[in-house]
Parts: structure tokens; sequence; C-alpha cells
């Protein structure tokens, strides 16, 4: 049932929302990361910690422009990277805590974009065999007999 919830919430964001997605997932692995450390559950903590590297990775690569702002959120995107790998290496959970204290106001910042953007427009959905697909209206379209 989360998997649909996730799936509707994809496709009726726009952008802003997507990458909003992005901070929110990771700040939850990083909760996960502190979680299996305090288990001390080490091959939780490296699959975590992997795919939080490849959120970051694809935060990079989208903002890989030479604006200020992407130069910004890139410094921060590979100033958490370090953070997480010193609290892999250390164990230590508060700097998990450190790297969500970076992310967090980042995700308000795009949560907040995502409201003042238009929405993807999707007219209905329809289940398919175990999934959910997508119907959508695409505008200036006209039809004819």
């Amino acid at each position: 049932m989360e998997s649909i919830t996730l799936e509707k919430r994809v496709m009726s964001t726009n952008d802003w929302g997507l990458i909003a997605m992005l901070h929110e997932g990771l700040m939850e692995k990083f909760e996960r990361s502190s979680e299996a450390i305090k288990e001390k559950n080490y091959d939780k903590l490296n699959i975590l910690i992997n795919n939080c590297r490849e959120i970051l990775t694809e935060l990079l690569v989208t903002f890989r422009e030479k604006d200020e702002l992407s130069t910004n959120l890139r410094s921060l995107y590979l100033y958490t990277n370090k953070l997480i790998t010193e609290g892999e290496i250390k164990k230590d959970t508060n700097l998990f805590e450190n790297a969500i204290d970076v992310i967090a106001p980042i995700y308000m910042g795009f949560k907040g974009l995502e409201t003042k953007g238009e929405p993807n427009i999707v007219s209905g959905l329809t289940y398919g065999k175990g999934n959910l697909e997508e119907h959508s209206v695409k505008l200036g379209k006209t039809f004819q007999g």
C-alpha cells in the first residue's frame, strides 16, 4: 500500500516536489542509519549509507549548473556526505543528526516551492495487475471525430 501512495505522490507533484521527496527520503535514511548503529547492525548501516550516497549523487547531478544556488547546494551535499561517512566510520549517531540538520531546511525550501508551482495534471489513476498506472490529460490538444 505504501508504494501506491508513493507512486501517487510522484505522479501528482511537480519538479520541486520531486526534489523535496528526495530530501525527505534522505532524512529518513539518516534516521534509519542511526537506528542501525544503535542496533549494531552494520550490514544494514552499509546498505543505508550506500543508498544515501545514491540520493546525494542524484541531487549533485540535478544541481550541476554553475549558478549560485547549485554551487551552494553542492557544497551542502558534499558536506552531508562527509558527515555520514564519518558517522559510518565512527558509528556516531550524532553525525547523522547533524546531517538531518543540514538537509531539513533545504527540504522545507523545496517543499515550499512545490506548493507555489503547478502540479502535474493527472485526471485519473487506473489499477493494473499489482501496479498503479497513470492516465494524464495533455493540455492544448484537441480531438476531432
